[in-house]
């Protein structure tokens, strides 16, 4: 059953990126209403007018293609739906300076990770208060949303962002990535990465295991495309 099933998830992503038409993200595919500023990035960025046709997700497995008439979307076929796979990738992340985590953001959820979440560690160098975790996570969430879009995909990761160390890594199991950690194996499917000044003594004095994955010390945010991309290859 789980090869059919994953058969059947292979065919339905398949027809969708055969059909080469833009995609976007909606909240809810039974109601597909534009908003104005959608709308405007269709027809000045995509290039679409009235009666163009293009395919749309709700980010949580279904999608169907639509046609574009004034500020909604008339469905022309019947919606598809893509399950997610049974184990699914996470990879936290130490918050890193401006502008990375949306570029780790967008990467991870290009490369179809399950869960991405940014925390604290003791050498991060940012420190940010309740309302700029807020207004940094709702960014985040745009970002995937457009990341999504761009590759086509119907499953938007889980994002969260705040957090210690202790409250997101310590005693959930979960590998932290580690030069000197032994080989990463087929078998892990949750990783964090460390800040750029690395672990501290504390944090790697934690039970969790430690894996490497790569013969050179990587940034954060090149760690963690890299940790993404083995551990997605691994679903394919």
């Amino acid at each position: 059953k789980g090869v059919e099933r994953a058969k059947g998830m292979s065919r339905a992503l398949s027809e969708l990126h055969e059909l080469e038409l833009p995609h976007i993200v909606l909240e809810d595919l039974d109601s597909p209403t534009l908003e104005e500023t959608e709308l405007h990035h269709l027809e000045t960025v995509r290039r679409l007018r009235l009666g163009s046709y293009l395919t749309a997700t709700d980010g949580k497995g279904s999608w169907g293609v639509f046609r574009i008439e004034k500020s909604t979307l008339i469905p022309v076929k019947v919606k598809q739906f893509c399950e997610r796979p049974k184990v699914v990738s996470e990879i936290c992340i130490a918050i890193t300076k401006s502008g990375k985590p949306e570029l780790v953001t967008q990467k991870l959820t290009e490369l179809g990770v399950g869960s991405i979440s940014f925390f604290f560690s003791e050498r991060s160098v940012p420190k940010w208060d309740a309302h700029k975790i807020e207004k940094n996570h709702n960014k985040l969430l745009k970002v995937s949303r457009l990341a999504l879009a761009q590759s086509k995909g119907v499953w938007l990761p889980k994002i969260e962002l705040g957090g210690s160390f202790k409250e997101v890594v310590k005693d959930t199991g979960i590998a932290l990535a580690h030069l000197s950690g032994s080989k990463m194996t087929n078998e892990v499917r949750r990783i964090a990465i460390g800040p750029e000044g690395g672990w501290s003594s504390e944090e790697l004095d934690t039970p969790n295991p430690k894996y490497s994955f790569h013969r050179s010390i990587l940034r954060a945010e090149t760690a963690a495309i890299a940790a993404a991309t083995i551990l997605e290859s691994e679903t394919a």
